[in-house]
C-alpha cells in the first residue's frame, strides 16, 4: 500500500464521460441558456439549438491543449522512472560487486520531504542502510530523476480526476511513494493474456507508448493511494 500522509484523506472518484455526468434526458428545459468563459469573453448558446461552430472550435482547441501538455508531461515522466529505475538497479550492482555478501533483495527507495534519498530495507541493519545512505546522495541523476517521477505523478492524478487531487502536491508524496513498490505495481498492469499482453520484460514495459505508460501509470496508483492523518 503507498501511503502518503496528508491531514486530509482525498476522495476517489472515477472519471466519468460526457453522457455519464449529464446525460441529455435529463435536461428538461431545452430553452435553458448555458454561458461558457473563453478566456476573457463569454460565450452564451441555446441548448435548444446546440453549441455554434465558433464555441466548438474553442472547446476542441482547449481539450488538444490539455493533452499535448498532459502528454508531454507524460513523456518526461516515464523518463524520470526510467531514469530511477536504472540508477538504482546500478546503485545495488555496485554495492553488491564490492560486498558479495549484501543482500539488497529488499532494498527500496523513498524521496523525503528535504529532497534526500531515503533507504529502506527489513533485512538491513540501521547502520548498513545508513552507508548505503551515504554512497546513493552523490547520485543527483537518480535524485533529479526520481523528483521529475514525483513531479509527474501528481499532475498525471490531477489530469485524471482534478476534483478528488486538486489538493494533491509533490510533497504529499515525498517519504511514502517507494521506487520498488511501484514499479511493481506497474509492471502488474500488463496482464499476460489482456491490454499490454505483447510487452514481456520490463525493459519493453518501461518503453511502451507514452500514452499507454500513462495509463497503465494512474492505474497502479489510482484508486490504491490512500491517506493517512
Amino acid at each position: 500500500m503507498v501511503v502518503i500522509k496528508q491531514s486530509n484523506r482525498l476522495p476517489v472518484q472515477p472519471q466519468l464521460n460526457r453522457s455519464e455526468q449529464q446525460p441529455i434526458e435529463k435536461i428538461k428545459d431545452k430553452n435553458h441558456e448555458v454561458t461558457h468563459s473563453t478566456g476573457q469573453e463569454q460565450v452564451s448558446f441555446d441548448l435548444a439549438h446546440g453549441i455554434s461552430t465558433e464555441l466548438s472550435q474553442r472547446l476542441d482547441e482547449e481539450v488538444s491543449q490539455r493533452m499535448l501538455l498532459y502528454m508531454e508531461e507524460m513523456t518526461k515522466t516515464q523518463s524520470a522512472l526510467q531514469t530511477s529505475v536504472y540508477e538504482f538497479a546500478a546503485f545495488k550492482e555496485k554495492q553488491m560487486a564490492e560486498n558479495p555478501d549484501l543482500d539488497l533483495s529488499e532494498l527500496d527507495l523513498s524521496l523525503q520531504k528535504d529532497g534526500t534519498l531515503k533507504l529502506s530495507g527489513a533485512n538491513l541493519s540501521p547502520a548498513t542502510l545508513s552507508e548505503l545512505e551515504q554512497e546513493i546522495a552523490n547520485n543527483d541523476k537518480l535524485k533529479e530523476a526520481f523528483t521529475e517521477l514525483h513531479t509527474g505523478i501528481v499532475y498525471g492524478l490531477k489530469h485524471r480526476d482534478s476534483v478528488g487531487y486538486n489538493e494533491l502536491q509533490q510533497d504529499d508524496l515525498r517519504g511514502s511513494l517507494q521506487l520498488n513498490e511501484l514499479t511493481e505495481r506497474y509492471n502488474n498492469q500488463f496482464q499476460p493474456n489482456g491490454f499490454g499482453q505483447d510487452y514481456l520484460t520490463m525493459e519493453a514495459r518501461l518503453n511502451v507508448d507514452t500514452g499507454l505508460f500513462a495509463h497503465f501509470l494512474m492505474n497502479a496508483l489510482n484508486p490504491r493511494i490512500s491517506t493517512l492523518v
